[in-house]
């Protein structure tokens, strides 16, 4: 059932995003940005017409004619009073309470979906049930307090019958209906070529799938007699045994890239430590590559898979340099953005990359983002009077997997203005000390497949 609950929970998103309702106990005030609102149409109509109501074609239809109707004031519920929003959030402000409501969609979402797990195929008891009484807090007390009762089935299903899909289905898949709903594709390319009439577009449908069924039919008998044909070349043949029966997994790899010297990547902005870093002098060359590619580790346990770090001044027309968590020579877990790929040095063949070095701060109390799994970081620097971070040389065989990091917008909007903006960001020294980012725990980077058994 997680594929349609999963759906249920999307479709309170709208309802979210609205912010329509309201607690009907709580106080309702004027909101302070709010003004009044002057709209409207007024219809005259002749001394002793009728009032019944006028479409505007009946003989009166030119007394139309535009007016100003001054409206109620707009009210907004006063949450913030209400003793069930003091008991879940305190003191909090309301925006951060917002926020905290995301979080938990986000992370209810992803627990039904199995984003970031090892195993995706068997849940326990315990963890059904903690996540049904999860889905229960959120709707009933969470998304009620602050965006007013959700009165759909929708919500009543994920709050209230979630265990019970879980406890009786006995898979965690046999909800989704994506396979059922692309399979209505077909039926409808039938019914269009049909005359669409009746009880002969029926027999026309039956006769077009029996036909589809044949040929589909035909189609797999040919491709089984050509790869019959193919085998059959290797007969005979002494090296026949040489030809590898099985995939083998093995990651591209070309030293073709751009030769540039020490000295060259010395001038771009932040690298002037690159010579010392690496211990050559400004004439040695080395050999870049704009991305690299790597069988990740999930520190979750899932299965390893192939994935692409960037470090390219030009991706699709813009800028992309990548995230990854690597290891130290001491087995410590750091995260770095990575800035250059560098496949050879001074002549030899030598995979690394230079990364600028990130470290995890504290946050600020009651984080939703920090309580939902994502951590604070901030530029790494050797001391406060530094113009930039600290540069780190990690060899391809310490990288563990790509991260996605986005950036603290509070913090932003704090320091820059609401109208902040990562492209509008000055990019000076002072500003580079004063960045904060947040690693996002919500990105799927591992999910539960929908239809294991295909």
């Amino acid at each position: 059932m997680t594929g349609r609950l999963w759906r249920h929970a999307l479709a309170i998103m709208p309802h979210m995003i609205a912010g329509v309702g309201g607690p009907a106990e709580e106080r309702l005030v004027r909101h302070v940005d709010a003004a009044p609102t002057r709209a409207g149409i007024r219809t005259q109509r002749p001394v002793g017409e009728s009032d019944e109501l006028d479409d505007g074609h009946g003989p009166g239809a030119d007394g139309l004619e535009a007016a100003d109707e001054v409206l109620p004031d707009p009210v907004v519920p006063d949450v913030m009073s209400s003793d069930k929003y003091r008991r879940l959030y305190g003191d909090l402000p309301l925006h951060r309470a917002v926020l905290d409501v995301f979080c938990r969609m986000a992370v209810l979402g992803g627990r039904l979906m199995g984003d970031n797990v090892a195993d995706t195929t068997h849940m326990s008891e315990r963890q059904m049930r903690s996540l049904a009484d999860e889905a229960q807090v959120f709707i009933i007390e969470h998304v009620d307090l602050l965006f007013g009762p959700v009165h759909t089935t929708k919500a009543h299903r994920l709050a209230n019958h979630l265990l019970a899909a879980l406890l009786s289905n006995g898979n965690l898949w046999e909800g989704d209906t994506s396979e059922n709903e692309a399979l209505h594709g077909p039926c409808k390319k039938m019914y269009l070529r049909t005359n669409k009439r009746g009880p002969t577009m029926v027999l026309q449908m039956m006769r077009a799938a029996e036909a589809q069924t044949e040929v589909l039919r035909e189609m797999r008998e040919l491709t089984d007699e050509d790869d019959t044909g193919l085998l059959d070349l290797f007969e005979g043949d002494p090296d026949a045994e040489d030809v590898p029966t099985a995939p083998v997994q093995v990651l591209a790899r070309s030293h073709r890239g751009r030769r540039v010297t020490v000295a060259d990547v010395e001038a771009m902005s932040g690298m002037a430590g690159v010579g010392e870093l690496l211990g050559k002098a400004g004439e040695c060359s080395l050999v870049l590559s704009s991305s690299f590619s790597f069988f990740c580790t999930f520190e979750w346990g899932a299965a390893a898979v192939v994935q692409t770090a960037h470090a390219s001044e030009s991706y699709m027309g813009k800028p992309r340099y990548d995230f990854i968590w690597y290891t130290t020579e001491g087995g410590q877990r750091e995260l770095g953005y990575v800035r250059l790929v560098v496949r050879m040095l001074g002549g030899d063949v030598d995979d690394f990359v230079v990364v600028r070095r990130l470290q995890e701060v504290a946050s600020i109390p009651h984080c939703a983002l920090t309580r939902s799994g994502c951590k604070r970081v901030a530029w790494c620097f050797s001391s406060v009077d530094e113009d930039w971070p600290l540069l780190s040389r990690v060899p391809l065989s310490h990288v563990l997997r790509i991260e996605h990091v986005v950036p603290d917008f509070q913090d932003l909007g704090d320091r820059r203005g609401l109208h902040a903006i990562p492209s509008n960001n000055p990019d000076t020294a002072a500003e580079r000390h004063a960045q904060r980012f947040f690693t996002n725990s919500f990105y799927p980077f591992t999910s539960r497949a929908m239809n294991p058994s295909s």
